[in-house]
């Protein structure tokens, strides 16, 4: 094969011009926590401004775990908020606390719709006032265009913005410049596909472990104080306690200390 001409070269070297394979090192970056998955994203870590999308078989799955770095870095390091919006559960606040994040940073939204929650995302990444949002939309009404307009939110508002959606919305289309599909291995493993990311192909099987397992008289002991702090009259029943939590009542507050789940 010719080597290509004087002006070619010069036109191969221009730092605009992708090449297949090569990620965009350019890219404002925050690292995940997990060297093998930054390894594989552009700027090697979550995007500091724009939309990603994660695409859970189940909910629980491991995801919050894998955020964790960020969020403990961001509450701790920016004085900046983390929202929430439309939460399928009430986080837990000793289990973010334990985690190393600064519940005094997040912030509960529980809008009435669907209609609500989009605003309430759009106008909490665009304000600038908030590092993460992380949202929780009807999938039945999300549309190619709202994630157009969370994306531009995102970049405006330098805030790293997240879906979490089921799945099957990995057949539609999405504005979303990060989008990874994921899926609980157990033993605190969880495996991570990037069905999309900017300046570079798919990737499947990446295999992260996101949790320490935990012994299962660990488990049962913390079981059992938390039946004995809500419940002294049930202690020891720990057949009967709620896996996730409850549900969020309308309207917005800090993270509570409730008894309701959704770190995993």
């Amino acid at each position: 094969m010719a080597e290509p001409s004087g002006k070619a070269s010069r036109l191969l070297e221009h730092p605009a011009l992708w090449r297949a394979g090569q990620l965009n090192q350019a890219t404002e970056a925050l690292s995940t926590g997990f060297p093998e998955l930054d390894a594989h994203l552009p700027g090697r870590g979550w995007p500091r401004a724009g939309l990603s999308e994660f695409l859970l078989d189940t909910t629980g799955a491991g995801e919050l775990k894998l955020l964790a770095p960020l969020l403990k870095d961001l509450s701790r390091n920016e004085a900046r908020w983390i929202a929430w919006v439309n939460p399928p559960f009430i986080p837990y606040a000793p289990a973010l606390t334990a985690l190393g994040i600064d519940v005094d940073r997040v912030l509960l939204i529980h809008p009435r719709d669907h209609k609500d929650a989009l605003w309430a995302f759009e106008r909490a990444a665009r304000s600038g006032g908030c590092s993460v949002v992380l949202g929780w939309l009807d999938e039945k009404q999300l549309k190619v265009k709202d994630t157009r307009r969370l994306q531009l939110a995102a970049r405006q508002g330098r805030a790293f913005s997240c879906l979490f959606r089921p799945v099957s919305a990995a057949a539609e289309s999405s504005m979303a410049e990060l989008r990874l599909k994921m899926k609980a291995l157990g033993s605190g493993k969880l495996e991570v596909s990037i069905t999309k990311r900017r300046g570079g192909w798919p990737v499947t099987g990446l295999n992260l472990t996101v949790a320490e397992p935990r012994r299962p008289a660990e488990i049962r002991e913390q079981l059992s104080l938390w039946r004995s702090l809500q419940h002294p009259q049930d202690a020891g029943n720990e057949a009967e306690l709620p896996v996730l939590g409850n549900p969020a009542p309308a309207g917005a507050t800090h993270a509570p200390s409730s008894p309701g789940r959704l770190v995993h």
